[in-house]
């Protein structure tokens, strides 16, 4: 099965609904600029995406053969979506001053920049990652068709995603400005733009089915503080075999935690799809550099010190039996042979003060997995509830005998008992934090 019939899936999340939708790119196509000197290449590209289409939209390619080519038809094109990019052209470095005219000129962080090179000596990756806002790096001898559909695919889903994101920032603002003359009306607008962020938040979390569809016997309870989360879980089906999963509580809730959540969320997707970083502690020390990066690119360092995430990441590989995970600041659950295991973590959150000052170095934890074995992933909002006859917190203790307790049931069952004793604690008391818990039976 090809990869468009992979993401059929996701195509449909962002399906417009009752006609009232607009989507966050104007245009009927995707704007591909292709600057390259070398014609084969525009060619060979062309030829890969020759059927490609994401979102009901098709590719319209431009075509530059040198970096002043290029900056002509930007200008022209403000709405483009992706550029491949050689770095040699009429000089050694042509593409990364052409980088740099994108973001520091025209001040556009929006594009999706690939650099694509036969002449990795002129621009080693390493440096050219350090100093330049690109969002992937690839030589030529990486061009096979499979690697630029990829490649493209993701680059695409980022751009939309983000666009998505500046649309709601931009319709929030616009908002602020044109005030109602009445207090109702104004909560209203705002009521109406936080539930357009649970829509597009819903639409970017994966599908509880499409996880069942991987894990038939598995549960998501998912409960946001407000109407918009800043805990998200987050699942990508590298093969057959291979299947990632995360759960993400991230600093704060409302509308400002959701916004971190689909950096999150964006940000795991280009580690994982386009970087093509498959283990998971490597898959948290970049997503690590990537939140530090985005939460201080327009401003000072101190005030991004108390954002970031804490997340449990892990691997499974159906046809091993084998679990691979790493945490940040999390716990884990383990259930193997009726037996609970509590899985540590390191202590060291995604972003934050500690991960400014020194980068984390993230350790990964592999089990050997047997037919029935459940494994729990959660953030911190169930044992952080006050409830009980005192007042207390649920605690992690609570959680855990609570998820023991629980295994003679399947997990659709577990998921109703979980809730069921978390809501009877909770009783009056107000929700104090999003929550989420995935369980997965092998």
């Amino acid at each position: 099965m090809g990869m468009f019939d992979d993401d059929e899936n996701f195509d449909s999340l962002f399906a417009e609904e009752d006609g009232d939708s607009e989507s966050a790119v104007s245009e009927e196509v995707w704007k591909v600029l292709i600057v390259d000197d070398e014609q084969d290449i525009h060619s060979a590209i062309k030829l890969a995406l020759n059927n490609f289409m994401f979102e009901n939209k098709r590719i319209s390619f431009l075509d530059a053969y040198s970096a002043e080519q290029a900056k002509e038809i930007l200008l022209q094109h403000a709405d483009i979506a992706l550029i491949l990019l050689d770095v040699v052209m009429e000089t050694s470095h042509a593409g990364l001053d052409f980088v740099g005219y994108i973001r520091n000129e025209l001040k556009n962080h929006f594009i999706r920049v690939v650099l694509w090179t036969g002449q990795p000596g002129y621009a080693p990756k390493k440096d050219v990652i350090l100093q330049y806002e690109i969002n992937d790096y690839k030589t030529k001898t990486d061009l096979t068709d499979d690697t630029i559909f990829t490649t493209v695919l993701s680059s695409i889903r980022a751009y939309n995603a983000i666009m998505i994101i500046e649309s709601f920032r931009q319709d929030l603002e616009q908002k602020v400005i044109e005030r109602t003359a009445t207090i109702e009306a104004q909560q209203k607008r705002i009521t109406d733009s936080i539930l357009y962020a649970e829509k597009i938040q819903r639409a970017i979390l994966p599908d509880q089915e499409i996880i069942q569809d991987t894990f038939s016997d598995s549960f998501v309870l998912f409960k946001p503080k407000q109407v918009v989360s800043g805990d998200f879980y987050w699942m990508y089906k590298l093969s057959e075999e291979e299947v990632y999963i995360a759960v993400s509580d991230c600093t704060g809730h409302g509308v400002p935690g959701a916004l971190m959540s689909m950096i999150g969320t964006t940000m795991l997707n280009e580690i994982v799809i386009s970087k093509q970083i498959v283990e998971p502690a490597q898959i948290l020390t970049e997503l690590n550099a990537g939140v530090i990066n985005a939460l201080t690119k327009h401003s000072r360092s101190e005030d991004a010190q108390s954002d970031g995430m804490d997340i449990s990441l892990c691997k499974i590989n159906l046809k091993t039996n084998v679990l691979d995970i790493s945490l940040a600041n999390h716990t884990a659950i383990f259930i193997h042979n009726n037996e609970l295991q509590v899985i540590e973590g390191d202590i060291v959150s995604i972003g934050g003060f500690f991960s400014m000052i020194r980068t984390p170095e993230y350790t990964q934890k592999t089990l050997s997995l047997s037919k029935g074995d459940r494994i729990y992933m959660f953030s911190d909002g169930i044992q952080d509830q006050f409830g009980g006859e005192t007042n207390k917190k649920f605690s992690f203790n609570r959680l855990k005998n609570t998820i023991f307790e629980a295994q003679n049931m399947n997990m659709q069952q577990q998921k109703l008992y979980i809730n069921q004793v978390l809501e009877e604690w909770r009783g009056s008391e107000s929700q104090i934090d999003d929550i989420v818990l995935v369980g997965i039976q092998i």
